[in-house]
């Protein structure tokens, strides 16, 4: 599973139809206007913007990462309802960039949802037969992957498909999409959607990060300390690895990545003193 989408203060979504039961246990004309989105509302409408232009650009197979709204978030975990949780908060903007996407003469249809795998909340939209000329697939995982395949063929190369945060881990193929041939088919599915468009926030050695990209720009980097503006960092032509990060990162002054081991051990103890001062008041 991917590291966790989500966004905290983000005013959520309803969804009015698919519903996850409840656990028992290239340079287009226009260039995009790159900007961290505040609400769900403007991460679905830079999504489908972003997702407008590939289209244009005969980009057929999108995939997508959106941050999500936290719902029922509690002090120990972001999301207590796990994956089905993810799903109620994902869904909604799922449908309101559907509908959007809708409005182009060549996406029109109606659509009809479906759950492709209840234990791992993986939904799905698609048009006549499982097709048509519009289809996403919300949390794919390595098992629904002959679904995901099946979906997109239906629909051709004159429609559209997208996949939205997918399950897997990028660079652990392997164990996810197995060995020989089986490996190899997954791969190139896999490598036959374009990263269009890309809102994650992951945490490294205590610095927040923010990685946004909007087809066709570049990714961009933010730093995004608690309660302060975020600070963009740099802007890279491809999808930052997890290394390339810290690199960025060490090299950024202020950054808890950036301090000497001394500077961290000094940090850490005015953090512990003044947790201990705000207990005794």
């Amino acid at each position: 599973m991917t590291g966790t989408h989500n966004l905290r203060h983000f005013r959520p979504l309803r969804s009015k139809s698919l519903q996850i039961q409840a656990s028992t246990s290239k340079e287009s004309a226009t260039s995009p206007k790159q900007y961290l989105p505040r609400s769900a509302d403007e991460v679905v409408d830079q999504a489908l913007q972003a997702c407008r232009r590939a289209y244009a650009d005969g980009v057929r197979r999108q995939q997508l990462e959106l941050l999500l709204p936290l719902i029922g978030a509690t002090d120990l975990d972001d999301w207590p309802g796990g994956i089905r949780q993810q799903f109620k908060a994902a869904s909604p903007m799922v449908e309101g960039l559907l509908k959007g996407l809708k409005k182009e003469d060549q996406l029109q249809g109606p659509l009809s949802s479906k759950v492709l795998d209840q234990g791992d909340a993986v939904g799905a939209w698609f048009g006549k037969d499982q097709g048509g000329p519009l289809a996403a697939i919300l949390f794919a995982t390595s098992e629904t992957l002959k679904q995901v395949r099946e979906i997109a063929e239906n629909v051709g190369d004159s429609g559209l498909t997208l996949l939205i945060n997918p399950q897997w881990q990028a660079g652990n193929l392997v164990s996810d999409f197995g060995v020989g041939p089986w490996r190899r088919r997954s791969e190139d599915l896999v490598a036959s959607f374009e990263d269009v468009y890309t809102l994650k926030q992951i945490r490294i050695s205590g610095d927040n990060i923010k990685i946004l990209h909007t087809y066709p720009g570049g990714w961009q980097v933010y730093i995004a300390p608690d309660g302060q503006k975020p600070q963009l960092l740099t802007v890279l032509d491809q999808r930052p690895s997890y290394k390339a990060l810290q690199e960025v990162l060490r090299d950024t002054e202020g950054s808890s990545s950036g301090k000497t081991w001394v500077e961290k051990l000094r940090s850490e103890f005015a953090f512990n003193r003044d947790s201990i001062d705000d207990y005794r008041r």
